[in-house]
């Protein structure tokens, strides 16, 4: 559980900063190359990760019989890319991202509540509405705030 969370910060952390560098990149060299140069450089890193520590799990073998839905993860990829840097040119870093946050915890919620893609599906409490609407109180205040 530890790692989980360890991780799940240094998501949170390294998504801020990407968002707010790939909407400076887009300033500078449009968007769709700032898109094309983000994810060219992901994908030397990536192979370079798989060549070292991948432990032979990719094979052709592997990607046969999976749900034809999730070869569509590079694709939404870059649309999370260019919507996120759109996000922040237009509102800057905080107000973007307190946005893409909720709406993300929203559809995750759909998404587990109706055991979409695989997924568990999960109970919807209570407790969870009410903390779904904290959430989103806060973020009307985030919003509202000078």
């Amino acid at each position: 559980m530890i790692r989980g969370v360890f991780f799940a910060i240094a998501a949170g952390i390294v998504i801020a900063m990407q968002s707010v560098f790939s909407a400076r990149l887009g300033e500078k060299i449009g968007f769709f190359g700032s898109n094309f140069f983000i994810h060219g450089t992901g994908f030397l890193l990536a192979s370079v990760l798989l060549f070292f520590f991948g432990k032979g799990e990719m094979t052709l073998e592997s990607l046969k019989g999976l749900n034809p839905l999730y070869y569509t993860a590079g694709f939404i990829g870059v649309l999370i890319i260019l919507s996120i840097s759109q996000g922040v040119s237009s509102l800057g870093a905080s107000r973007a991202i307190v946005i893409i946050v909720v709406t993300q915890i929203v559809f995750a919620l759909i998404i587990n509540v109706a055991g979409l893609f695989g997924e568990l599906p999960i109970d919807l409490t209570p407790s969870k509405v009410i903390g779904l609407l904290l959430m989103l109180s806060g973020v009307l205040i985030y919003q509202l705030a000078k």
